[in-house]
C-alpha cells in the first residue's frame, strides 16, 4: 500500500537525519513507524499458515526499530544497533520465498 511506502521513505529520512544530528529525525521515524508496523502486523494476522513464520519476523524486525525510534528518543547511542538488526531481519526474509 502506499502508507507503507511513505513510512518508509519516512523512516529512511529519519535515519539519515539522525546520522547528521538533524533535530527532529525522531518524529520522522515515529510517524514512519506508525505505517510500517501497522501494516505488518495486518500482514501477520491475515497470512496464510504457511507464511505466518515470515511474517513473524517481519513483525519483530519492526519491534527492533521500533526499540531503535525509543532509544534515539532517550538520546542513546546504541540505537543503530536496532537499525542493523531490522536490516538484517528484512534482508533474511527478502531471499526466503512467500508459498502463495
Amino acid at each position: 500500500s502506499a502508507a507503507y511506502y511513505i513510512g518508509m521513505i519516512l523512516i529512511l529520512a529519519g535515519i539519515l537525519f539522525q546520522l547528521n544530528d538533524v533535530p527532529y529525525a525522531f518524529i520522522l521515524l515515529a510517524v514512519g513507524l506508525i505505517p510500517f508496523l501497522g501494516v505488518r502486523l495486518f500482514n501477520f494476522i491475515n497470512a496464510k499458515p504457511e507464511n505466518k513464520r515470515l511474517n513473524g519476523i517481519m513483525v519483530v524486525s519492526a519491534l527492533f526499530l521500533t526499540a531503535a525510534v525509543v532509544a534515539i528518543y532517550y538520546n542513546r547511542s546504541y540505537w543503530i544497533i536496532g537499525v542493523l538488526i531490522t536490516a538484517t531481519l528484512d534482508l533474511y526474509v527478502s531471499f526466503r520465498k512467500y508459498k502463495r
